[in-house]
């Protein structure tokens, strides 16, 4: 089977902590959404006022409503930034990458991999705050976060279907989703845990968290030895 990975120096490329290539550079609003993301990063959203949003900018708290009408609305720049970010990385991983389930699936899952190891405070404010934001705006995001959930699922029934991938030997109607539940949530999680000064270079941690997700497609339930028959010598 041809394994599939996201050319290297792609990879190398998204694994830096920098501002997005979206952002404009420089001026006030950017500097306002730079300190909220440091603050709510490191105090979390509800733990962080606007006035000390403005204090980390040199402003005063009424400037930074001529930018954003409310946290609310900052809390929302953020996370949507981060979903458009991530939506291209992934949009562009299946553009280089075939139709063969096995080298879209690793192609993902490394590329997804290699965005949150690249983007930690960005990534872990879109994932764990925009529980806070009002109604509409949550329910956009959880509408993307979804359309990325279905994406994964959608490359492992194409899998199950060619004999790639193996979920239906678990036994449940559900494995599909599960499966793309847990890959998603093993690549999410690494941003919590990376350390860049560790063993593994971020470029290693996004290829092996490939391969780990194809280890979950293709696994296989380990079925119980049958009970032996009453006076059946046992088995060894």
């Amino acid at each position: 089977m041809q394994q599939a990975t996201i050319p290297r120096d792609t990879i190398a490329s998204m694994a830096v902590n920098r501002r997005s290539s979206t952002a404009p550079a420089g001026g006030t609003r950017e500097r306002i959404h730079d300190a909220g993301l440091t603050l709510f990063n490191d105090r979390g959203y509800t733990g962080t006022t606007v006035r000390e949003i403005a204090d980390a900018c040199g402003l005063t708290p009424g400037a930074i409503y001529n930018h954003y009408a409310s946290k609310e609305a900052l809390l929302f720049a953020i996370v949507d930034r981060v979903h458009d970010l991530a939506d291209a990385v992934l949009a562009e991983t299946l553009r280089g990458v075939g139709s063969e389930p096995t080298a879209q699936l690793e192609a993902l899952a490394s590329a997804f991999t290699a965005f949150h190891i690249a983007r930690p405070r960005e990534t872990r404010v879109a994932n764990r705050d925009y529980i806070y934001l009002p109604a509409a705006q949550r329910d956009s995001v959880v509408r993307r976060r979804r359309r990325v959930r279905a994406l994964f699922a959608d490359v492992l029934r194409d899998g199950e279907r060619s004999g790639s991938f193996s979920l239906d030997d678990l036994g449940s109607e559900d494995a599909v989703q599960a499966g793309s539940m847990a890959i998603l949530n093993m690549v999410v999680l690494v941003a919590e845990w990376f350390d860049p000064a560790g063993p593994s270079s971020a470029q290693d941690t996004a290829e092996l968290h490939g391969r780990l997700a194809l280890r979950i497609a293709r696994g296989r339930a380990i079925r119980p030895r049958p009970a032996a028959r009453p006076g059946a010598p046992e088995a060894r």
